[in-house]
């Protein structure tokens, strides 16, 4: 399971590499041609959809590797009980937020599948594709970690893959 996990992990990896470097290439090349006086009409919305899947990606990544932003000032001043208990509470939001962008992101693409994007041959709901994975992956952490808590183990300590097994 292990492995799986982590060979996952590495393929989102290069994923969010691919957008990033397919956002650059959008980016030059539309200034590049806007420079030459025959502007791309299709490089700035390509640019802000590799934009977007990457910062979902970039979610995920961040998600997994348990580095998003946290301000601690109350929680870490808590008693111990205390402590654990506010993060199971904060785990179980995470996961219904995970839950709920996943379930209510697949209503969001259908209503925008057949709305097409003003430069470019592609619909809309294309923007959206990556939220019900993003959701699932963010909702799957959170519940990881939740188990966590509950059996006493330091979230800070194990990765989410030790987490699984």
């Amino acid at each position: 399971m292990r492995f799986a996990v982590r060979a996952v992990d590495r393929l989102v990896e290069a994923l969010a590499v691919v957008l990033l470097l397919s956002l650059l290439a959008a980016v030059v090349l539309g200034v590049i041609f806007r420079q030459l006086g025959d502007p791309l009409a299709w490089s700035d919305e390509m640019a802000q959809y590799l934009l977007v899947w990457t910062g979902f990606v970039g979610w995920v990544i961040a998600t997994r590797r348990r580095s998003h932003i946290r301000i601690d000032a109350l929680a870490s001043r808590l008693p111990g009980a205390a402590q654990k208990g506010l993060e199971a509470l904060v785990q179980a939001a995470v996961a219904a937020l995970g839950l709920g962008l996943a379930v209510h992101a697949v209503r969001l693409i259908e209503r925008n599948w057949d709305v097409e994007a003003v430069s470019l041959p592609v619909p809309t709901g294309l923007l959206y594709l990556p939220l019900p994975f993003v959701g699932a992956v963010v909702a799957l952490q959170a519940l990881f970690e939740l188990s966590a808590v509950l059996r006493g183990r330091p979230l800070r300590s194990a990765s989410a893959a030790e987490a699984i097994t």
